[in-house]
């Protein structure tokens, strides 16, 4: 299938059922659409936790089920506040079902098309730069990330598709595959992408590869400009204007959208990039009380895809009630706050159980450390211009690349947003953002910092994470002030105080002009800026040879060939790449991830990783002259046996610099009695367990092996092991 057909499937699969679901809860068209994706995700978060729960397979079958479960839900709610508007005597279906102004809000309704031909626009560049890019890297869309957490996100993908299992809590069968240890991985991002997958026909790794251009591509622009319509109180002229620049200018934002790619951290992203969204669906309901519904699935979305960015949602409501809607309610005090914690609360509990089962892995998450952040010398400066981890290796502070113009014009927006519209509460959320991250780098003493430091420990108290709602309202501010001025510069203030109609036409007119050019510039300045860094950041990790090279994938291709492999598991190093065989063809691998897997000294694991030179050894004599006790299996020989290892690989080197080979394996397995070497490309070996083979199986696998293009390997010699074959020593 052509790539623009797979995006194509990737949209419908992402959007369709979030905007259906939401219009059949009684948003409007274009509000709709803004809450499709965060509500599809929270449709999939709570669908895969439920099946999970009830031992089914999570699919396209049992998604089915959840997804007509829940619009029916959604049209009950919808039912609900048609009753009652027929209750105050309004007869009428229509108005009983979309009570109020029927063409306010709804696609009849102007407001929404330059802030949608703005988001458009942004999701295109953002989209296609990056699929042109990726489809030019090595192996295309079936490209390798070379990263810490790319590995993990692939092979989960391959595990919900294989096995069925995507809910969060039961992570740990996938990463623990001996103690089974409990584990909550937020899975929504994975799930969705695993339906992508199966609807698409393809396999896990293009399917991770698109999903993460595909997902923040749609949903950062629409956030964005829903932002802005948040900041400012207001759908006018200049919140419209607003909203589309910022769709388009975010692409200019080094932390969000190419850091944040280039460190692997998908699922964060993509949750990060709906909150503008979910925040607007949240601070609507007041006013347009239907969008519980949609708000409440679309807050769960966000937890589902990674429950970090509940303070990225949580915070700037909470600011927005207290400084902006208590001042000035939508309807009154008390029932704005009842129907603005009603969808708060309801996503809440409905993700409560999941957050209750890794409360225990709290500790794990706070005490992560980025060495490179102790090394910033001016933390302040770091945050607010936005250059944090990496943000330097890809763009360079030059003077053309300085912050400080977008900065004068957040200002700008700041101004505009407090003095004309009254609000404060994106100013303050963008302070205490800008300190979280600050405190990261540098923590403050006294109740403050430990304040802070409880925010930021739910965001792995690192400063590359912290800053992005930085990034978000600098964006979005700048794009506040643009908008301003567009205004002014046409007259807008002018033709609002003469009161006369052709002046506010002309007013108008001028100003959507302006702005199209403003936008049009604006598209090109982003992309004069920023497309160079962004596309060494994007290239970076998905080029070279860092952990899997041509060599490893021909060795992957290999095994896969041999039905053993698919009968138990192969083993070798975690930290040195070769589990991503089992996201780039599904042969089981004892590993899913760099990181060691739970299992403690003395498990099976433990043992056969460490005293892998020890197979097929025996037990050292226990007196003089007893020579029986050497033919007796060892404790390394039993754990291979009870974790049905069959294969072994060496692939070098491991991920991080500070971590010693396992030369054990490396170089033990050369010499150890108890495996064969059967496959070899460069420094990539495959090793079969003699005690799993006989020896004819053992010579026809070597035999195979050579035929397939493996390099020259050692002669057999036979020693009398119980498959009669080992490997001569090298």
């Amino acid at each position: 299938m052509a790539l623009a057909g797979v995006v194509l499937i990737a949209l419908l699969v992402f959007v369709l059922p979030g905007f259906v679901v939401s219009w059949v809860a009684g948003a409007k068209s274009p509000a709709a659409l803004a809450a499709a994706l965060p509500v599809t995700f929270g449709i999939v978060g709570l669908s895969s936790w439920l099946w999970g729960e009830a031992g089914a397979r999570f699919g396209w079958l049992t998604f089915s089920v959840s997804l007509i479960f829940t619009v029916a839900a959604a049209a009950v709610w919808r039912w609900a506040f048609a009753r009652r508007v027929m209750r105050r005597g309004d007869v009428s279906w229509r108005r009983a079902l979309w009570p109020g102004d029927d063409r306010a809000g709804s696609i009849a309704d102007p407001y929404w098309i330059i802030p949608a031909a703005g988001a458009v626009a942004g999701a295109w560049m953002i989209i296609s730069d990056r699929l042109s890019w990726l489809v030019r890297l090595p192996h295309g869309v079936g490209n390798i990330v070379q990263g810490w957490d790319s590995q993990w996100h692939a092979n989960l993908v391959r595990y919900i598709m294989d096995e069925g299992v995507a809910s969060a809590t039961r992570m740990g069968e996938l990463q623990n595959m001996e103690s089974r240890a409990d584990l909550l991985y937020p899975s929504g991002f994975h799930a969705a992408t695993a339906l992508f997958a199966q609807a698409a026909g393809i396999e896990p790794i293009p399917a991770v590869n698109i999903a993460s251009t595909v997902v923040p591509g749609v949903a950062l622009p629409i956030s964005m400009a829903c932002l802005c319509f948040t900041v400012l109180r207001s759908r006018g002229l200049t919140a419209q204007i607003a909203a589309a620049l910022a769709a388009i200018a975010i692409y200019v934002a080094p932390p969000l959208l190419w850091i944040s790619d280039y460190v692997g951290m998908w699922p964060y992203l993509a949750a990060t990039c709906m909150v503008g969204s979910v925040i607007w669906l949240l601070c609507r309901v007041p006013g347009h009380r239907a969008l519980a519904f949609p708000a409440a699935l679309a807050f769960v979305g966000v937890l589902s895809t990674h429950p970090s960015a509940v303070t990225y949602v949580a915070l700037p409501v909470a600011l927005y009630w207290l400084t902006s809607l208590m001042i000035r309610p939508e309807r009154s005090r008390l029932t704005d706050t009842l129907w603005l914690a009603v969808p708060a609360l309801a996503g809440t509990v409905l993700f409560l159980p999941q957050a209750l089962a890794g409360t225990e892995q709290a500790e794990e998450v706070s005490g992560w450390a980025t060495p490179e952040d102790a090394r910033i010398t001016d933390p302040w400066n770091a945050v607010v211009t936005m250059d944090t981890r990496h943000v330097s290796e890809f763009f360079p502070v030059l003077p053309e690349h300085s912050a400080t113009t977008l900065l004068w014009l957040a200002g700008f927006g700041a101004l505009v947003a407090l003095l004309w519209r009254g609000q404060i509460w994106a100013v303050l959320f963008y302070a205490f953002s800008a300190a979280a991250a600050v405190n990261a780098m540098s923590p403050f003493d006294g109740w403050w910092g430990e304040t802070l430091a409880i925010v930021g420990n739910l965001h792995y108290n690192t400063a590359h994470r912290l800053v992005l709602p930085v990034a978000i309202l600098t964006v979005a501010g700048a794009a506040i002030g643009v908008a301003a001025m567009v205004r002014l510069v046409c007259l807008a203030p002018v033709a609002a105080r003469r009161g006369s109609a052709s002046w506010i036409r002309a007013s108008v007119i001028a100003s959507v002009v302006v702005a199209v050019v403003t936008a049009s510039a604006t598209a090109g300045w982003v992309r004069e800026r920023a497309s160079d860094g962004a596309r060494a950041a994007y290239s970076a990790a998905r080029v070279g040879d860092r952990m899997v090279d041509d060599d490893d994938l021909r060795a992957f291709d290999w095994l896969a060939t041999q039905s053993a492999a698919w009968e138990g598991y192969t083993m070798g190093d975690p930290a040195d790449g070769h589990s991503w065989m089992y996201a780039y063809n599904g042969v089981p691998t004892i590993s899913r991830h760099y990181m060691w897997p739970v299992g403690g000294r003395g498990s099976n694991t433990d043992v056969l990783y460490w005293g892998t030179d020890m197979l097929g050894s025996g037990v050292r004599a226990t007196r003089a002259g007893d020579t029986s006790a050497m033919t007796t299996e060892n404790l390394v020989d039993r754990a291979a046996k009870d974790l049905n290892v069959k294969f072994f690989i060496a692939s070098p080197e491991p991920f991080w610099w500070i971590q010693y080979p396992n030369y054990g394996q490396i170089k033990g397995l050369w010499t150890s009695p108890g495996v064969t070497p059967v496959y070899r490309q460069g420094e990539t070996v495959i090793f079969a367990l003699n005690e799993q083979f006989t020896d004819a199986e053992l010579r026809a696998m070597r035999a195979d092996g050579l035929a397939h293009g493996s390099d020259d390997l050692p002669e057999l010699e036979p020693v009398g092991t119980s498959s009669g074959v080992t490997a001569a020593a090298q």
